[in-house]
């Protein structure tokens, strides 16, 4: 498998969004984002997507020029609508006005609708915790790309729709949950497609309701578990109040639209100012002493230590920085034809 730098990873994402007729400025942001998220070690959300991306807008599920634009607005709620851009620039965006909007007030709540894939949740409440705010993402589908059974069925009824938090904090800079709530994110599954790997026990239903470890039984019409195995309920109830807060406050709807086969993303983005509730120095410090009192458990069997979340994703990015990231041939293959097609070899430069 070839290995990369951070870089080498944002410019062919940039340049092939440009030649596919994406804006500098929005194909600067998703590029950004995808080889961010290879160094933090998600690479279910990183360049794998350039793919995915290119297809959409060749398709025309993505409009690449497209401008998020609020479109209701008090000075605590806002209601932003994406046309169907890059979910990355929307989401990006509305980052911004939650942060602002948190800062003047306190707390700030936007609504995304009509936007494509955001990529990974993390990226934008982390945003928030550098501005001195906690953060809740809540992220759904709008009633589209079903993907995961509720717990106890055996069909595709909801997203995967995932849950970030961030906080800030001392050393590592903050402590940032996300994750879906699904037993896997369906990006998982496609890098354990393209890697030729057998999924973990639990993850999925074939299209006949049997559990399965074959990646391709769940493109075949299979479906997701909710997490939590034999209290997926937990899992489930998440996912359902998600899409509630995700799609219906934004007016994205819910349930599926006749004729609108399209994804989504639409989510609720909730900031909090620490400072109203106490000096973020201190709080700062507070969160450090957490995190150290839950890594300094002694660890179970099979395990060497305890981490705090978001550990893993910052220990990866300075690893990652150093040594470069790996890409698994199959999708270096794919990425490769496309910068065959759009002739963009010469500004690439020296690559693997």
């Amino acid at each position: 498998m070839p290995k990369l730098k951070g870089e080498q990873l944002e410019k062919i994402c940039f340049q092939l969004l440009c030649a596919a007729g994406a804006p500098e400025d929005h194909g600067r942001i998703v590029a950004e984002h995808l080889a961010g998220n290879n160094l933090a070690g998600h690479d279910s959300h990183g360049f794998i997507r350039i793919i995915q991306y290119i297809r959409q807008i060749k398709e025309g599920v993505i409009l690449p020029a497209a401008k998020p634009e609020i479109v209701r607005e008090t000075p605590v709620i806002a209601q932003v609508d994406g046309h169907y851009g890059f979910g990355q620039v929307v989401a990006k965006f509305s980052a911004e006005l939650v942060i602002d909007k948190a800062k003047k007030q306190g707390l700030g709540c936007v609504a995304m609708r009509r936007l494509r894939h955001l990529g990974r949740l993390g990226a934008w409440v982390e945003l928030a915790a550098k501005a001195g705010c906690a953060a809740i993402l809540f992220t759904a589908t709008g009633g589209q790309a079903l993907l995961c059974a509720p717990f106890g069925g055996s069909k595709r009824r909801l997203g995967t729709n995932p849950i970030a938090m961030a906080f800030p904090g001392e050393n590592e800079g903050m402590v940032v949950s996300d994750f879906a709530t699904s037993a896997a994110a369906e990006g998982k599954i496609r890098v354990y497609k393209a890697r030729g790997h057998k999924l973990p026990d639990g993850w999925i239903l074939d299209k006949e309701g049997r559990p399965s470890n074959n990646p391709n039984d769940f493109y075949d019409g299979g479906a997701i578990l909710p997490v939590g195995g034999s209290v997926g309920h937990k899992g489930y109830c998440l996912a359902f109040m998600t899409e509630l807060f995700g799609s219906l406050l934004s007016r994205d709807g819910f349930p599926p639209r006749p004729g609108d086969k399209q994804m989504s993303n639409s989510s609720l983005f909730l900031a909090l100012d620490i400072e109203r509730f106490g000096p973020l120095a201190a709080v700062k410090s507070e969160v450090s002493m957490m995190a150290n009192y839950a890594k300094e458990t002694p660890p179970a069997d099979g395990f060497d230590q305890v981490l705090f979340p978001g550990e893993k994703e910052a220990k990866s990015r300075r690893e990652r920085s150093k040594t470069g990231v790996e890409i698994e041939d199959e999708t270096w293959n794919q990425v490769m034809a496309l910068v065959k097609e759009y002739r963009i070899g010469e500004k690439l430069g020296q690559l693997p």
